[in-house]
């Protein structure tokens, strides 16, 4: 049991660290749409998203803006979750 608790506890720190580390860096590409609510294809975080903080994101595209909570970033794909209607976005690297 205090073996199980460790592990968690390593995976649950090492989440939170990857989170406020590196997915900033892996957020500087260009994303494709994938599926989900869309809000314009391509979008870049030079170009059209503004980061509030780690856990959410604003995209703005034509005098148009939409926030989404962001889950993730891993493996080339943009994991989002829109913060007004609760829906799933997949966006995928180039």
């Amino acid at each position: 049991m205090k073996k199980s608790l460790q592990i968690i506890l390593i995976v649950l720190l090492s989440f939170i660290g990857d989170r406020f580390l590196f997915m900033p860096i892996r957020l500087n590409s260009v994303w494709e749409y994938e599926t989900g609510h869309y809000t314009g294809d391509p979008i870049a975080l030079e170009q059209n998203i503004i980061v509030k903080n780690n856990l959410e994101v604003k995209i703005c595209k034509n005098d148009d803006s939409a926030s989404f909570y962001l889950l993730g970033c891993y493996f080339g794909e943009l994991y989002l979750l829109e913060k007004e209607t609760l829906k799933y976005t997949r966006y995928t690297t180039r």
